[in-house]
């Protein structure tokens, strides 16, 4: 509820000499700065109309030497007259940036007043009171750092550049130096970067996006964020309909028509170029990265790059063959399936390669980054580190039958898996090889939800979560770039590596201006992550992962598909002991990909593709076994010491201290998953029959769906 102040300033703020009163006091600030300031580092404005463009800045890959691949922001300009830009575009500008432009002096005192009036009501900054001539004074000559004596020289300029130039040419000159954001100064590289025309071409609602981006380019790109640039557009709108520009119905008209953009021209790494650009922006300032002469020196490894780009534009053609069989017929779609890849260094989390859709010439949307998909079976390998950490084995044995838990609605929910059977008892480790979605909801009700989501975040997923017994299905969305970090701990003996992009950064002098070194995080221990890793080598060799295998990757190597409800999502993250890479294929609406198009099918052959080359006169290089890990002989079935009355035996690992003692008793009967019945099914290939041994490579079962949240 607002409070009695908060009502009284309400009151008061409509009443004219109490704005009137604010502009006064807020003069009277401004009036006792200058008396303190010294104004002899005031710039000279009689050139203001001449500003001289600069080289924005340089990034570096992390060769020896290193080698420019990008220059960001390198600022293109093309003067256009105030008579030849569209009124509409003036109007828009002058409504949401400075209504009172053409009357206030350079300082617009009453603007300020109920800026004041208006964040003190409502407890925060949420209005500022800065003019299109204060704007252009700081975009050509300050910084945007938040000091009294920055927005007192401001003031000052401001107000010498309406004594020297008409409202007019100040407009013009706005117009023509402002920053747009993708590299575009001006409105004439603006209206070219957006919508591939002339600033004389613009429509009303183009006009009114390019109106709403000065105050924060990134924040309002239509190419970063469309639904927030079209909020913003029609709170331009809104805005002339209030100050007389346009009536209400053409305003509305446009504020329904739909947002069109013009591809731009690509740089090479487009994607991890944009990735370095936004935090460089965010931290240096827009005018540093387009201006400042800074040199970034990345993480970039340019063939790996190279090959990343080359191996997900074959897949996804792949994969889109693949789709399309699936369909038998169905309708198509015009919508392009999408992709992402990344690459990092798994002892330090430096980005090698990073892939963020299938063009960024088509679209600038960082998939690697940015989207938020659900993991699907990806996710389990947090489940099963959980349960080892509680205290179970690999050899431990769990139920494969079906079982109803009760939802929170009074319903039960009954988990299924991928090929809809049950196979009995089974130890974890074949589980997670063949994603049994079955035994990893009993773990997760075992281990507990909590417990899950707890170590979840130590593995560096930032949720929110599910807090339910779905998460075992990878309900909880997460992104590629945790996925390859969260992939690093197995890859690294149990610590995890922060994935980062800049080495170093330097002024255009020279001077460092910031060093980054790797961030590791312990999370697990080295005897819990190889008893994991060594389960995940069986997803490759022996389960759902097995085409990496097929396609011609010999190097020892681990990890784990995924796909989602209805496969709409599919992954593979998998690594070596130098390298973790992830791959999320999927289309951008969430619409299905296809029956049978899992993470197994259509991702995993992309990674085996990027790695043999990538990874192509390399050492071969195999995972550290630690101490305090021991192996024994056991029979699968019962996860016991073997004895020679067992058909089959297997060298399982154990931690220390943890090994069975008990020896086999076939006489027993111990539960024997041998007699259940498998059906491993590849493409349109259904095979049956017993699982014998964990198989060689070749036909198994494929991914499971997830998401399954009946009861949830």
């Amino acid at each position: 509820m607002p409070s009695a102040a908060q009502d009284a300033l309400r009151r008061l703020a409509r009443r004219p000499l109490v704005l009137l009163g604010f502009a006064i006091a807020a003069a009277a600030g401004a009036a006792g700065g200058v008396l303190v300031l010294s104004l002899e580092d005031l710039p000279d404005i009689e050139d203001l109309m001449h500003v001289t463009p600069t080289a924005g800045a340089r990034l570096y890959d992390s060769g020896d030497p290193p080698e420019m691949f990008s220059q960001l922001a390198i600022e293109q300009r093309t003067f256009v007259p105030l008579a030849k830009m569209p009124r509409g575009l003036l109007d828009a500008v002058v409504s949401i940036e400075d209504e009172r432009f053409f009357r206030h002096w350079g300082i617009d005192l009453w603007g300020i007043a109920r800026a004041m009036a208006v964040n003190t009501i409502r407890g925060r900054t949420r209005q500022g009171g800065s003019t299109i001539t204060q704007q252009l004074a700081r975009t050509l000559f300050l910084t945007r750092e938040r000091t009294i004596q920055r927005k007192i020289k401001e003031a000052i300029l401001a107000i010498k550049i309406e004594r020297r130039y008409r409202k007019d040419e100040i407009l013009e000159m706005y117009l023509n130096q402002h920053y747009f954001g993708h590299g575009a100064w001006g409105v004439e590289q603006a209206a070219r970067a957006y919508f591939g025309k002339h600033v004389e071409e613009l429509t009303l609602p183009e006009c009114a996006l390019l109106a709403g981006l000065p105050q924060a380019p990134n924040a309002y790109s239509p190419r970063q964020d469309p639904e927030k640039a079209k909020t913003r557009r029609n709170l331009v709108l809104a805005a002339m309909v209030r100050n007389g520009y346009v009536e209400k119905a053409e305003a509305e008209e446009a504020s329904a028509s739909p947002i069109q953009l013009r591809a731009t021209e690509p740089t090479n790494a487009p994607y991890f170029a944009a990735h370095v650009r936004k935090y460089l922006e965010e931290s240096y300032g827009d005018q540093a990265v387009a201006r400042g002469g800074l040199s970034a020196f990345t993480t970039l490894n340019l063939r790996y790059q190279t090959i990343a780009q080359a191996a997900l534009d074959q897949g996804l053609a792949a994969a889109e063959t693949l789709v399309a069989a699936s369909r038998r017929g169905g309708a198509s779609s015009s919508l392009r399936l999408q992709g992402a890849l990344i690459a990092i260094d798994a002892r330090t989390g430096a980005i090698l390669a990073l892939v963020g859709g299938r063009s960024f010439r088509e679209n600038e949307f960082n998939r690697a980054t940015q989207a938020r998909r659900q993991p699907g079976s990806s996710f389990k390998p947090v489940i099963y580190t959980t349960a080892l950490l509680s205290g179970f084995q690999p050899a431990d044995l769990v139920d494969d039958t079906a079982v109803a838990f009760p939802g929170r609605d009074g319903k039960t929910w009954t988990p299924v898996n991928f090929d809809r059977k049950n196979l009995g008892m089974m130890p974890l480790r074949r589980a997670l090889a063949l994603s049994r979605n079955v035994v990893t909801t009993r773990l997760l009700n075992q281990v507990g939800v909590r417990t899950v989501i707890g170590t979840a975040k130590k593995f560096g997923y930032a949720g929110p979560f599910r807090d339910d017994l779905t998460l075992a299905m990878g309900t909880s969305e997460v992104s590629l770039l945790e996925m390859v970090s969260a992939f690093s701990v197995f890859a690294n003996g149990g610590v995890r590596a922060t994935p980062y992009a800049i080495r170093l950064v330097k002024d255009s002098q020279g001077t460092v201006l910031e060093q980054q070194k790797p961030e590791l995080v312990s999370v697990i221990s080295p005897q819990i992550s190889y008893l994991m890793l060594s389960m995940l080598q069986d997803v490759i060799d022996h389960g759902t992962g097995h085409l990496v295998r097929k396609h011609g990757f010999t190097r020892p190597c681990a990890g784990k598909t995924g796909s989602t409800n209805d496969y709409t999502d599919a992954w593979f993250v998998g690594f070596t002991p130098s390298v973790v890479c992830g791959i999320w294929l999927g289309y951008d609406d969430r619409r299905t990909l296809g029956k049978m198009m899992t993470g197994g099918v259509i991702a995993a052959p992309i990674w085996a593709s990027f790695m043999s080359e990538a990874l192509e006169g390399a050492p071969i290089e195999d995972f550290v076994r630690p101490s305090g890990i021991v192996t024994a002989m056991i029979d699968p079935g019962s996860g016991l010491l073997a004895t020679k009355a067992c058909k089959r035996v297997k060298a399982e690992v154990f931690l220390e201290g943890q090994a069975p003692t008990r020896v086999c008793d076939r006489e027993a009967k111990a539960p024997d998953f041998r007699d259940q019945e498998y059906t491993y099914v590849e493409g349109s290939q259904t095979i049956t029959g017993g699982p014998g041994d964990f198989p060689a490579p070749g036909p198994v079962q494929p991914e499971d769906t997830s998401g399954q949240e009946e009861g949830f």
